[in-house]
């Protein structure tokens, strides 16, 4: 005598097989933040000089050192280097010391 296997049993293994496959499968498009249009130097400046002295957490977009580079959107707590043309940017979990032209935009969010 033979037991006949519902559908479900049978296609169980699929299912779980496609399962983890969604789990982990990772995208292989990366997406970089869009660009914004680029403050004037004097608004950047003030801009910035606020947020130091206030000690604001602002969002940032810099751009890269590199070409190969892609811009990125950083929020934290700014604050001035000894070198005047460096600041220092406090994420959570990422330090990032930066010059004042790699800044594109501030904004107090």
């Amino acid at each position: 005598m033979q037991i006949e296997q519902k559908p479900f049993f049978k296609l169980t293994p699929q299912i779980i097989s496609n399962k983890f496959h969604h789990l982990f499968d990772t995208p292989t498009t990366k997406h970089y933040p869009e660009l914004m249009q680029a403050q004037p130097l004097c608004q950047r400046r003030l801009f910035l000089k606020r947020a130091i002295t206030d000690k604001l957490n602002a969002t940032f977009q810099l751009t890269p050192v590199t070409a190969e580079g892609h811009p990125v959107n950083v929020t934290g707590k700014v604050s001035q280097l000894a070198d005047s043309n460096r600041y220092l940017i406090v994420n959570k979990n990422v330090n990032y010391v930066v010059r004042f032209d790699q800044i594109r935009y501030i904004a107090n969010l």
